[in-house]
């Protein structure tokens, strides 16, 4: 089998482009914490998780193959999302950066309802997951598990992603 690369109607779009059009899509800003790693517990801020079914209740996320994060949850057979609040930015950039120490967030970091690793604070909703099945989707994985615990803050605002910057949600009344 050869790659080839389409043209006319049916190529893909360009990298470049496919991004500029995501800039603009605001997107939930969220942890994703997985049981396992040198530290213990590892973790990294994604703007893809999303909810997949409503029965069962299912939560998916993608994840770029270079963090490993998706096989260390299929191994451990659990994940966390933490929906990050918008007063969090710095925790959302503390895990974006791969050569941050991560210690000062260490004690955020607990034993959720099912033990599976969630964050304690900061947080507007958090769904602690059984992983069902890992996906590959081009550069990245797909992750997908029941949610098996879930809880949610509903006083506070959301931290949103949108055009390379952190904001939130406003309602018009």
């Amino acid at each position: 089998m050869t790659d080839t690369v389409p043209t006319g109607p049916d190529r893909l779009v360009d990298t470049a482009r496919f991004r500029a059009a995501y800039r603009q899509v605001p997107a939930p800003v969220a942890i994703l914490l997985v049981p396992g790693g040198p530290a213990g517990v590892t973790g990294l801020t994604c703007t893809s998780a999303t909810s997949l079914s409503g029965r069962p209740p299912m939560a998916m996320v993608a994840v770029d193959h270079k963090t490993h994060l998706a096989p260390l949850a299929e191994d451990t057979g659990q994940f966390s999302i933490n929906y990050l609040a918008a007063d969090r930015a710095t925790w959302a950039q503390a895990f974006a950066t791969r050569s941050r120490h991560l210690d000062d967030l260490a004690a955020a970091v607990v034993a959720g309802h099912t033990r599976v690793p969630t964050l304690a604070t900061g947080t507007t909703a958090v769904l602690e997951c059984r992983t069902t099945a890992v996906h590959h989707g081009g550069d990245h994985w797909i992750l997908c598990g029941e949610v098996l615990h879930a809880r949610a803050q509903t006083d506070a605002k959301p931290l949103l992603y949108l055009g390379g910057r952190y904001g939130t949600f406003h309602h018009d009344t």
